[in-house]
């Protein structure tokens, strides 16, 4: 049970890198045009989240099955799995009292990067 287990944490863990890269390059492009996030982009942000909470479940089912002690510092990678989970709603409750929308997109496309680069750190942690 734990191979396939660490096979989909791995494979969440390559599709988040690659979600969050797009979604920054998104809310980029956003700034460039100087256009609000609208609807589409806040869902993709949702299904982002979401996938780090899958992420995060995941992880721990295998932490829980005893293959945390195969990790050299499980504490570091559970470190970055909660700050990929908590860092999405975070900023969003922060940034929707900011009213220039500039700003917003911005600062999401920051997030965006900053969680690729927390997911590829994690990586290389595990």
């Amino acid at each position: 049970m734990i191979e396939p287990l660490r096979t989909i944490h791995m494979g969440l863990s390559q599709t988040a890198i690659l979600y969050f890269a797009a979604l920054g390059l998104w809310a980029l492009f956003y700034r460039v045009r100087s256009r609000p996030l609208d609807g589409s982009w806040y869902g993709a942000g949702v299904i982002a989240w979401l996938l780090m909470v899958l992420q995060l479940v995941s992880g721990f089912a295998l932490y829980s099955q005893g293959l945390g002690v195969a990790l050299p510092r499980p504490a570091v990678h559970i470190l970055y799995g909660v700050v990929s989970v908590v860092t999405p709603p975070s900023a969003y409750a922060y940034l929707v009292k900011v009213e220039d929308e500039n700003a917003k997109s911005m600062v999401f496309a920051l997030v965006s990067f900053f969680l690729m680069g927390v997911v590829i750190r994690a990586r290389m942690v595990a």
